[in-house]
Order: C-alpha cells, then structure tokens, then sequence
C-alpha cells in the first residue's frame, strides 16, 4: 500500500469523528468519487428535505445563503403580479442544488473541522470536533422555526408595501374572490386607482352557467387588510341595491371560508 493511498485512508478515517452518524453512507460516497473537494454524488435526504438536512448536519453557512435566497425570492411576488406556480421550479431547483452539490459540500465541511481542530491543543482537539461536528435536531428544528418566522415577519412587512398587487391580494386571496374565479371564465382583476382613503379593484369574468358578462367594484383599504363590495354590472348593467345585495350574498353563501 502506497503512502499516499495510506494518507487518504487516515483522512478518511479523520473525517469519521465528524460524521460521527450514518458513518458508511458519506463513506462510500466519497470513496465513489477520485475528488470529494471537487466531484459530486448524489444525496437523496439532501433533495427532499434540503435546509433542514442542512441545519441537521450543522452546515450554518449554506443554510443561511439558501434560505437569504428562499427570502429574496417571495419579495418580487409582493410588488407585481407573479403566477403561484413560478415557486414549484425555484424550489425544485434549490432541491437539485443541495442534492447533487449536498456531500461535497459536507466533505468539505467536515475537512474545515478538521483543520480548524489542529489549532487548538490536542488534548482538545477531540472535544472541539465533537461539538463542531454530528448532527443535531435540536439545532435541526431550531433553525427551522427561525426561518419559519422570518417568512411570517417579511410576509407581514412586504404585505403592507401599497402596491398595487397587494391591493388587489386584500379582495383576491379572500374565499369570495375564490368562489368568483371559480364560477367565471377569464376572471381579472385590475386596480383602478386610488379614492380618498380606499383603492378602487375591479373583478372582471364571465358567468358560464348564466352565460353573463360580470364586472364588480371593490374598495379595498389596505390599511384595515378589508374591503367592501360597491357595484355590481351584469353584462354592463347596474345592479339596484337589493339585487347587488342577493349577489354579494350568493357568493358569500358559495365560499368555503
């Protein structure tokens, strides 16, 4: 056995005090590769659960640039009109990201352990990468939740922003607005403008089971998170009060929330 096949199996067996758990899987996917440092193989508990397999492993650094851009992601939806399913691609390829990038990443988190360990004293040493490396659910779930939390807090923040999107998201996330888009071909919203303390939305679409053309204004006031219904049109006519007023309460009486 060559000295430097010898070093390679002490590096290896180095590495073991970090892992410390699941030893054989990270292993043989380094063994697989000539260059851990630089070659990648695939992580499937990487892929499906990527920041918490990230916060388990006590990987901080990757996990916090991921979950920076996870946050930086839901801000243009706050500003301008975004499909939902734009996030099933973004996740998607975050989820590719850390899978196939996942061990390498932990190899050479694990050889910065390491080498960080080799400044200290000996005779902790040991202790240093006991506590550096392994795993840990605790950290796991606690990372997590401040995440979690940090999406609440910048939803609630950017959620306030007057933008014309958030405008109409006060009508169009409501249950009435739902049962709307259901009941309707081609419905639309679209912001009007802005009329002393309420913004003026109107829903566009049309009714396929009573082949009519509907169009409704909404006040919203962003301040409050609330709007009201104002007027009714069925195909371009207006509603009287007391037929507006049936409507509304169809509608209300058709949501699920």
């Amino acid at each position: 056995m060559n000295e430097s096949h010898q070093e390679e199996l002490i590096s290896f067996e180095e590495q073991h005090k970090v892992v410390q758990k699941n030893i054989a899987y990270y292993d043989l996917k380094w063994r697989l590769v000539k260059d851990p440092v630089n070659n990648n193989t695939w992580n499937w508990l990487a892929f499906f659960f990527s920041t918490f397999w990230l916060a388990y492993r006590k990987m901080y650094k990757p996990f916090f640039i991921i979950a920076a851009i996870e946050l930086l992601w839901a801000v243009p939806f706050y500003l301008v009109d975004l499909p939902a399913w734009l996030d099933f691609p973004f996740y998607a390829a975050i989820s590719l990201l850390v899978g196939w990038y996942g061990n390498r990443w932990y190899y050479n988190h694990t050889t910065h352990i390491l080498k960080q360990a080799r400044a200290f004293p000996a005779s902790v040493q040991d202790s240093y990468i006991q506590t550096k490396g392994g795993t840990h659910i605790g950290i796991m779930l606690g990372l997590q939740a401040l995440l979690i939390a940090l999406f609440f807090a910048v939803d609630f923040g950017l959620s306030l922003l007057p933008t014309e999107t958030n405008i109409k998201d006060v009508v169009r996330i409501s249950g009435e607005a739902e049962t709307l888009e259901v009941f309707m071909d081609n419905p639309e919203w679209k912001y009007v403008n802005e009329d002393g303390r309420h913004h003026v939305v109107e829903f566009t679409g049309y009714d396929y089971t009573e082949k009519e053309d509907v169009r409704i204004i909404f006040y919203v006031y962003l301040d409050k998170y609330m709007y009201e219904w104002n007027d009714i049109y069925i195909n371009g006519k207006k509603l009287n009060e007391v037929d507006a007023e049936d409507y509304e309460l169809y509608i209300e009486d058709n949501s699920w929330y």
